[in-house]
């Protein structure tokens, strides 16, 4: 019997609307503990079946295994997904993505990356990004110097920086920048000047509910 099933409703009632008719056929000849319990009885059939129509109109427990908390879904890790640049050997590098034109730098931005990076596949690093000068490399976080000019606007850099290195979307460090730096701040991406210290850790994969 299916738990937003008509059947199941149409008991639901038949119970309640028979425990009312014995508890009033019995009340003048039953014990007061008696008559406690009939009523009682009578309000949580009430409560049973008009609980039923709800449930059915609304569809909060389709199934009784929904009752029970049986859904079926699992959390998983989402994968962190390969950045294009993750093979190359090299610990810093001068970083030509397609969007680089664009950007209208002096010259290509610099990338120093963690001594660790190859060997964490499954992590996402934070970022210190550097408007000008560079600064030394950080141990958890990929650092990035770029050469602004007066035309540069970087609006696109985390998006293309997050598909060649596995980066974080926030949480970056910002060392100087002056309005470039204000735009990243705007935009819920990193804060100025934090101490490497305060820097996120590195993030595992996050846990996701898979889509039906």
């Amino acid at each position: 019997m299916r738990l937003t099933g008509l059947p199941l409703i149409l008991l639901a009632t038949a119970t309640f609307a028979a425990i009312g008719a014995v508890t009033v056929w019995r009340w003048s000849r039953a014990w007061i503990a008696a008559r406690v319990a009939g009523v009682l009885l009578l309000e949580a059939s009430l409560v049973v079946a008009v609980g039923l129509v709800v449930n059915r109109h609304e569809q909060f427990y389709p199934s009784w295994a929904a009752l029970r908390g049986e859904t079926g879904t699992v959390a998983v890790a989402a994968p962190v997904a390969a950045g294009r640049l993750d093979e190359l050997t090299a610990t810093s590098f001068r970083w030509r993505p397609a969007e680089l034109a664009r950007w209208h730098l002096a010259a290509a931005p610099l990338v120093v990356l963690p001594a660790d990076y190859r060997a964490r596949p499954g992590v996402e690093f934070p970022v210190v990004l550097s408007f000008g000068a560079a600064v030394p490399r950080t141990p958890s976080a990929v650092t990035v110097t770029v050469a602004p000019t007066a035309r540069t606007e970087l609006s696109g850099l985390p998006a293309a920086l997050r598909k060649d290195l596995r980066v974080t979307a926030t949480g970056w460090d910002l060392v100087g920048g002056g309005r470039l730096g204000d735009a990243f701040v705007a935009a819920g991406i990193g804060v100025r000047d934090r101490s490497p210290a305060d820097l996120p850790p590195a993030l595992a994969a996050p846990l996701r509910l898979p889509t039906r």
